[in-house]
């Protein structure tokens, strides 16, 4: 199906599925959908906290609340940009303030989320899910956002390849997400977009569990974005399904 928005350029067609996984007992990963403000998102609960999940429940009841008042406010890009991104700002201090303190973090998720503004996709994060892009004519997928985590600082700093910072004990550490103490600083990205590209958003525990080159064959088997999205959460699991798996799929069309 082809939905459209009056603040969005295309037309584009989605789909989202979250997964428990294969070793988890519990399942903390949300995802938002929002195709009538163009908004879309996942959210993975820190298994670490006491009240990860919760955590992921809060950014999915809010985040689509609040966007919805904004959307009304911006004008270019870029005020689409600062306006995302403090709208997340907000959302982690908001739970920061109520819920957590200094000397204890109890409730933590990430945030990675996509609003299909005018003629971009304008990313926001906070944390180490992740945002892809891979364009019509492209045969490699592109990460738009940055992990916030140990291992991304030190893959920056030359103490660790890419390769390496995959299945190493930093991955793990965040330095940023939602929860964390105020004031939190999430990042955004604006790309130009157009019929025919495609928008990943996921949590590690599908990345994870998935190489770049098998993502852009599977992302590219199907016309049907349920069954895209369907085919990723089984090839996680056939990898061995070690965390909670959530995707959202966003095709672009004319």
């Amino acid at each position: 199906m082809r939905y459209t928005t009056s603040a969005f350029q295309y037309g584009f067609s989605f789909a989202g599925q979250k997964d428990i996984g294969r070793n988890r007992s519990t399942n903390q990963d949300e995802i938002i959908l929002c195709p009538n403000i163009g908004v879309f998102a996942v959210s993975d609960g820190m298994g670490g906290l006491q009240e990860g999940a919760k955590a992921a429940v809060y950014v999915r009841e809010v985040i689509p609340a609040m966007m919805s008042f904004v959307q009304k406010e911006v004008g270019t890009p870029e005020e689409a940009g600062a306006a995302f991104t403090e709208t997340v700002r907000m959302v982690s201090d908001g739970l920061f303030n109520t819920a957590n303190t200094k000397v204890h973090i109890g409730f933590g998720a990430t945030f990675c989320g996509v609003w299909l503004y005018q003629n971009k996709a304008i990313f926001a994060n906070l944390g180490d899910s992740r945002g892809y892009v891979l364009p019509k004519y492209k045969k490699m997928i592109t990460q738009v956002t940055e992990d916030h985590n140990i291992a991304a600082i030190m893959v920056k700093n030359g103490e660790l390849s890419k390769a390496d910072a995959a299945g190493h004990p930093a991955s793990t550490r965040l330095t940023r997400f939602v929860g964390m103490c105020a004031p939190a600083l999430p990042d955004y990205f604006i790309c130009n977009i157009k019929p025919g590209d495609r928008i990943l958003l996921c949590s590690d525990g599908l990345y994870g569990m998935i190489d770049n080159r098998k993502l852009v064959h599977i992302l590219r088997s199907s016309k049907s974005p349920r069954v895209i999205c369907k085919r990723l959460v089984e090839q996680a699991n056939e990898n061995g399904g070690n965390d909670n798996i959530s995707v959202v799929y966003i095709r672009i069309v004319s």
